[in-house]
């Protein structure tokens, strides 16, 4: 089942610890199933019977094969307090906001570091903010095929799957007196007409096209000048906060930064119970067996540096494989920066564009310099994890986490290898989680959980995935140089 089971990596104990684990996983999700029907339904579920009889006959794969749909977790979001079914309107108090042109197509990483500028930016507005889906495809379809792999995925997933939080409906700290947000299909029924706001003509007059800062001032004084209560950014006019104007320019959210790590978009940003059950279940990949550190999913729920602290002794390192064996090429071929915080001023192993004559065409060597940042060779891996695990900030690490998409034949050279360096209590990856159904489709946030939480994280700068643990990391206020990157 695993392949790491040897007398390096497991003992007979742990095995036992890991079957018990499939026993409290499956304990604790029936019991998440019954607190879910003991709920007053307000609405019915957004994926319906109809859906589902129709997606049977389709050409869709069998269903046992399918994907999961979530939608005990579409229909806790709709039973959020906040949302009174019995109303057809706004009360007089109340003002809404959704960015209908939220990001498809794209990743969780991409996805959710959006989610949290969108959520920000409403919340200094002083509407309501209005949650959708993390979306794959929006067409009505139930499942897609991933990028035409043959793979079959959920084409939208409640945000509330894989986050806790102010931003998917639960309660602000009370030192912020904030409307809780809503999920799209209230905002739906209380505003079957809305004023739609085109993207362009509010940034038709920033200085500063790529400044985080300005773009939410600017966006702000709209929103605050309007008595409607019904707004949204229109779908036409794409997300708000793109890669192009935003996470893909190093100085974007430098301005902002200082006010957005100290909003409650991030200091409670939260893990879901299924992700955060998925950790607990796994831990012993992470944490020695005597650690005292508290179970996540025995715990109520806290302040995000709080409930999430330092796991000592572990370094995660992401090695991105896949897709990124053409991607890489892509970003070289486009003189792409580090993503997001990841190009932060100060920050270690910093990433200096190569000069280029052309975008959409780039020099043999400057593609060689992307590969080794982007996509480096085991032995490449290897060097560095060796000159990292050499630092100060590493003093004690003496277990290793892969947080990783490679085949399972890569990541078994990849640990070989790895093992070559001696002294390691333990190295495990990706591949080795135990996860149910429903959680192994959002396994990149229990790997977001562990990157935030290690010792030493040696992260891709082109990652949004890397870059969203990152932001965590430096908002709870990690050693920078704790954070580094191949």
């Amino acid at each position: 089942m695993f392949d790491w089971v040897d007398s390096r990596h497991l003992t007979k104990g742990r095995q036992l610890i890991i079957l018990g684990g499939f026993t409290l996983l499956l304990s604790g999700h029936l019991l998440v199933r019954h607190a879910y029907t003991l709920l007053p339904a307000p609405e019915p579920l957004a994926v319906t019977t109809l859906q589902i009889e129709s997606a049977k006959a389709s050409h869709a794969p069998p269903l046992h094969i399918l994907p999961p749909l979530y939608s005990a977790y579409h229909d806790a979001e709709l039973r959020l307090p906040q949302q009174d079914w019995s109303r057809t309107q706004p009360a007089l108090h109340e003002k809404f906001f959704f960015v209908a042109g939220h990001t498809r197509g794209l990743g969780w990483g991409n996805a959710v570091q959006e989610h949290i500028l969108n959520a920000y930016l409403a919340y200094k507005a002083g509407r309501t903010f209005v949650f959708g889906n993390f979306t794959w495809t929006d067409d009505g379809s139930l499942y897609s095929d991933y990028e035409g792999t043959g793979k079959m995925i959920p084409s939208q997933i409640p945000y509330s799957v894989l986050l806790n939080g102010p931003i998917v409906g639960d309660p602000f700290p009370h030192t912020h007196n904030a409307p809780r947000a809503v999920t799209k299909t209230y905002f739906d029924q209380l505003c079957p007409s809305k004023v739609e706001l085109e993207r362009s003509k509010i940034h038709s007059n920033l200085s500063s096209p790529n400044s985080v800062q300005e773009i939410t001032q600017q966006w702000t004084s709209v929103l605050k000048d309007l008595d409607e209560p019904c707004v949204e950014a229109s779908q036409a006019s794409g997300p708000i906060y793109s890669h192009h104007d935003v996470w893909g320019v190093r100085s974007a959210l430098l301005d902002v930064w200082l006010d957005l790590k100290r909003s409650p978009m991030i200091t409670h940003f939260g893990y879901s119970p299924l992700v955060e059950l998925a950790f607990d279940i796994n831990r012993e990949l992470f944490l020695p067996t005597a650690s005292p550190l508290p179970y996540l999913s025995s715990t109520s729920h806290t302040a995000n540096a709080e409930r999430y602290t330092e796991i000592p002794g572990l370094m995660v390192i992401h090695v991105r494989r896949g897709d990124y064996e053409t991607h890489c090429r892509t970003l070289a071929m486009w003189s792409e920066d580090f993503v997001s915080v990841n190009a932060f001023p100060d920050m270690p192993d910093p990433w200096t564009v190569p000069p280029h004559e052309e975008y959409g065409n780039n020099t043999p060597e400057n593609i060689e310099l992307y590969r080794r940042r982007c996509l480096p060779t085991i032995e490449e891996i290897a060097g560095k994890v060796a000159e990292v695990r050499a630092s100060a900030a590493a003093r004690g690490v003496r277990r290793l986490y892969i947080m990783t998409n490679g085949r399972p034949e890569y990541v078994r050279s990849l640990k070989d290898a790895l093992w070559k360096l001696g002294d390691w209590e333990m190295i495990t990856s990706s591949r080795d989680l135990v996860l149910n159904w429903e959680q192994k489709f959002v396994s990149q946030a229990v790997d977001m959980l562990v990157a935030q939480r290690a010792q030493v994280l040696i992260g891709n700068g082109f990652s949004t995935l890397t870059s969203n643990a990152v932001m965590m990391r430096l908002a709870n206020g990690y050693p920078i140089q704790s954070t580094r990157f191949w």
